[in-house]
C-alpha cells in the first residue's frame, strides 16, 4: 500500500491543489491528512470544501479543534479569521474529526499520542525547532504498537527510525512553511523555502518514504495574506522564513 501523507494545509488552497495534482500521478492507494486544515488568513472555506470533496482520511489537528468552538471568542488571529469564514457545518466537520486513525500498519495523529499540541519529532533549542533525539521521541511515543507512525504539527519534514524498528514520519507542511509560536515557549519553525511539502510512504514490503517539496503559486497565497492584513504570513509564504521585522 502506498499512502500519500499531507498535513498542516492552513487554508492554503493553491498549495493543496498543487499537492493533490502531484499525488494523482504518484499511484497512491490512499491519502491521509494529518490535520490543521483551515486556520490562517487564506482560503479556509474553499480548502475545507476541497478536502471534503476528495476521497481521503483525516485526523484532527489542534487548530481544527479550535475551529470547532461555539464562538470565535478567545481565538488567535488566524483561527478567528478562519472561524468567521467557515459556516457552522464546516466548523462542526473540523471539530468532529478523529484524534487518531490506524490505517494498516500506520498509526496517524496530528502531533503526539498524548495530545494534539505537543511536538513528537521536534524539540525547542535556542528559540527554534530542531530534530528531537530518538530517546526523547521513544519516551513520548511509548509502546507504539504500530510499525509506522505519521504525525504533523511542527511543519518540519522529519524521518526517524527508533531502536524498536518503529518508523516515524512528518511530511512537513502543505501550506505554511514558517511560523512564530509562543507556546510552550517562544520559538520559530522555518522550512527555509516556500515549497509545498508532503510525503509518500510505501508499506508494500519494507517501509520506504519519499519526501516532496513542490512549487506552486506562492505569490498568489502571499498576496491573499497581505489583503487580509497578515504581512507576517506573506513573508513566510514567499520565503519559508519568519520575518525579522516582527
Amino acid at each position: 500500500m502506498r499512502l500519500g501523507v499531507i498535513a498542516d494545509i492552513h487554508g492554503n488552497l493553491p498549495a493543496l491543489e498543487a499537492v493533490l495534482a502531484r499525488l494523482a500521478g504518484l499511484s497512491v492507494d490512499r491519502i491521509v491528512n494529518l490535520g490543521d486544515c483551515a486556520s490562517g488568513p487564506l482560503w479556509p472555506a474553499e480548502t475545507v470544501q476541497l478536502l471534503r470533496a476528495r476521497a481521503m482520511s483525516h485526523v484532527r489537528g489542534n487548530h481544527d479543534r479550535a475551529l470547532g468552538a461555539a464562538s470565535p471568542d478567545g481565538l488567535g488571529a488566524s483561527d478567528s479569521y478562519a472561524w468567521r469564514n467557515l459556516d457552522a457545518e464546516a466548523r462542526g466537520w473540523l471539530g468532529g474529526l478523529p484524534f487518531q486513525l490506524d490505517i494498516g500498519v500506520a498509526r496517524c495523529f496530528h502531533a503526539s499520542p498524548k495530545d494534539d499540541d505537543t511536538y513528537l519529532l521536534d524539540a525547542i533549542e535556542g528559540g527554534r525547532l530542531v530534530a528531537a533525539g530518538p530517546q526523547a521521541v521513544a519516551a513520548l511515543l511509548g509502546p507504539a504498537g504500530a510499525a509506522l507512525v505519521l504525525c504533523g504539527h511542527s511543519h518540519q519534514p522529519r524521518l526517524l527510525r527508533l531502536d524498536d524498528g518503529t518508523v516515524v514520519v512528518n511530511p512537513g507542511s502543505v501550506g505554511n512553511p514558517a511560523y512564530h509560536a509562543t507556546q510552550p515557549s517562544i520559538h520559530l519553525s522555518e522550512s527555509g523555502a516556500p515549497h509545498a511539502r508532503f510525503a509518500v510512504v510505501d508499506v508494500t514490503q519494507a517501509i520506504a518514504i519519499e519526501h516532496y517539496a513542490i512549487a506552486y503559486d506562492w505569490e498568489r497565497a502571499a498576496r491573499r495574506a497581505e489583503i487580509n492584513g497578515r504581512a507576517d504570513w506573506a513573508h513566510a509564504l514567499r520565503t519559508g522564513r519568519v520575518s525579522t521585522s516582527r
